[in-house]
């Protein structure tokens, strides 16, 4: 299985202008967190690289999750590093306590074993 970019990776190939892609709820402004069992106990954002691998995401999240149904959330373009680095430094309690950056394999992977 494909696993998520490395810190080491991600800051090795990636700079203040590189753009992902992240869920974001439009009425609180906030990152949607979704909880993974391979980081128990944690709430990452998830950022993705290409716009698409977001609104599947997205579809799949709505589909599995009917309270946010009702949400107005959408795929947003950031800049990567800034805004891991706002996460990784913001010290007050969030929604977000970590992050995750997902490859376009992985999420090719994570959708074909949900369906």
């Amino acid at each position: 299985m494909v696993s998520p970019l490395q810190l080491e990776t991600i800051l090795s190939e990636f700079d203040d202008k590189s753009e992902a892609w992240v869920l974001q709820d439009s009425e609180s402004k906030k990152y949607v967190t979704i909880p993974d069992p391979r980081y128990p106990g944690k709430n990452p954002v998830r950022f993705f690289l290409r716009r698409e691998d977001a609104e599947s995401i997205l579809v799949e999240l709505l589909d599995q999750n009917p309270r946010l149904r009702g949400k107005e959330i959408f795929p947003v373009k950031v800049k990567l590093v800034p805004a891991l680095k706002g996460i990784a430094s913001d010290k007050k309690p969030g929604n977000a306590d970590s992050f995750v950056v997902h490859s376009p394999n992985e999420v090719y992977e994570w959708l074909r074993e949900r369906t």
